[in-house]
């Protein structure tokens, strides 16, 4: 019986030793999760942002798109002269608002 009494205390020193090197190894995989964590939240910020960059480049694009298709028609040559020059055609007349002058008080 001696024999086995001492097998319980080297079974005993495995577990623990099992224990430790578990230990040790949580401590180090927790130390690079601490790590990762504000690196990720910083790359999710970053992704954020271009994400709203992308979607205000593409609204210019459609812009640009519809604006590429307006002056592709027949009648924009005339149109984009008129609105890049000021130019107006024969039959048309020039009409400029003015704001009234308010009327003197007279004391």
């Amino acid at each position: 019986m001696v024999h086995s009494s001492r097998k319980i205390p080297a079974i005993a020193w495995e577990a623990g030793a099992k224990i430790a090197v578990n230990l040790i190894l949580l401590a180090f995989a927790l130390g690079a999760i601490a790590k990762l964590v504000p690196y990720q939240l910083s790359q999710l910020q970053k992704l954020h942002a271009l994400e709203a960059e992308v979607a205000q480049l593409e609204a210019r694009v459609k812009e640009l798109q519809l604006e590429q298709e307006r002056d592709r028609q027949p009648q924009a040559r005339q149109r984009i002269a008129q609105e890049e020059a000021n130019l107006i055609a024969a039959n048309q007349r020039r009409i400029i608002w003015i704001k009234p002058k308010p009327p003197k008080q007279s004391n």
